[in-house]
């Protein structure tokens, strides 16, 4: 890579900093102008154009650039897409999973409040992140032994169930890390009861709804009044 392209993707990669920065101020994306972004960035307005058309793709491309090769990796630690036989395995995934969080709270914060916020192309670029996540997640469940019972749209079905439970456990978490910057040590101590609590809650949450996928039956109909 030429000195002039590193340059240009390091402008880039300012620019989606910017816009995080800025919205864990507690602004939403659709209310931070152009103007800020540059400001923030320390750029003319006018170079804004040469990376992006308008704020809209701005966005997207945060969400499909940082955002999903931030799930890859999550995947990757996870070994989605691997057949596995450690012990454990739940309640590891769901440790990796928050302590993940944890080291990026500006991307997970975005994602879930940017999820249904005010910006259509945002919230397409993380509804088809999650359906990629979701669906991911279903061609490893079939690789399992404990999953092989279940066809491939049910299975589809408790992969979606699985990723929006887990989405919803990211503000509280993040709250929880926030108050680590207490100095007290019996705050910080209470803080991390807190966060064990809400680690053991969680994976007995994923536990009731992995571990009740084994007694269904996929032949079963479903009425639509049931």
């Amino acid at each position: 890579m030429s000195s002039r392209e590193q340059k240009k993707l390091q402008t880039r990669h300012a620019f989606f900093n910017a816009v995080l920065d800025l919205c864990m101020t507690g602004q939403s994306f659709s209310s931070i102008s152009l103007r800020q972004v540059t400001r923030e960035v320390g750029v003319v307005p006018t170079a804004f154009y040469r990376h992006f058309d308008d704020m809209e793709s701005l966005g997207q491309a945060l969400v499909i650039e940082e955002l999903g090769s931030t799930l890859a990796i999550l995947s990757q630690g996870l070994q989605i897409g691997r057949k596995r036989s450690f012990d454990r395995q739940i309640a590891k995934s769901i440790q990796l999973f928050l302590y993940t969080v944890s080291d990026k709270p500006r991307y997970w914060q975005f994602l879930v409040s940017e999820r249904f916020g005010g910006s259509e192309a945002v919230r397409k670029a993380i509804g088809n992140l999650m359906k990629l996540h979701a669906q991911s997640l279903s061609e490893d469940l079939a690789l399992q032994p404990a999953f092989a019972h279940i066809n491939a749209f049910d299975r589809r079905l408790l992969s979606e169930a699985g990723v929006n439970m887990f989405f919803s456990w990211i503000i509280d978490w993040l709250e929880l890390s926030y108050s680590e910057d207490h100095d007290d040590e019996a705050d910080l101590a209470e803080i991390e009861k807190k966060k064990q609590l809400m680690l053991h809650n969680c994976t007995r949450q994923a536990q009731m709804l992995f571990y009740g996928a084994y007694n269904w039956k996929s032949s079963e109909e479903t009425r639509l009044n049931d």
